[in-house]
């Protein structure tokens, strides 16, 4: 072979790989989705909406989180009135992610956390009133 077909081949070869690569390394974040990168396992940076480029092998995707207000049923709850009385009580709460990092690497699983929260604090709020109150309310 002439050295001009070996160089041919090797830009062929070269061109398909780097197509291949950029095909892998395009990715498109849904608008109201933001998406935690990581290089080596450590955060790097979070993927707004729109298109963005990362390094195949290197940077993978880690969370897509959904960053549009969300609706979460609490399940029925018993709880106990100030003054002894058992309520049958459940909820649902509005929540919204601010910061997708926070979101995926401070808490193990965030949405656990909010429905553990909100039942707290439905039983808290039910426990301090009267049995009237709470009817009233």
């Amino acid at each position: 072979m002439s050295f001009l077909n070996e160089f041919a081949i090797f830009v062929f070869i070269f061109l398909g790989m780097a197509i291949i690569l950029l095909f892998l390394g395009v990715k498109s974040v849904s608008q109201g989705e933001q998406w935690t990168v990581e290089r080596f396992g450590k955060y790097t940076k979070t993927l707004d909406p729109g298109l963005h480029l990362i390094i195949p092998a290197v940077d993978v995707i880690s969370r897509k989180l959904n960053m549009m207000e969300t609706v979460m049923d609490i399940p029925a709850q018993n709880v106990i009135t100030k003054d002894n009385a058992r309520v049958h009580a459940d909820g649902v709460v509005f929540y919204q992610i601010i910061n997708a990092a926070q979101a995926a690497y401070q808490i193990r699983n965030f949405e656990s956390g909010i429905e553990n929260l909100a039942i707290s604090n439905l039983r808290s709020v039910i426990g301090s009133m009267v049995l009237d109150e709470v009817l009233s309310k």
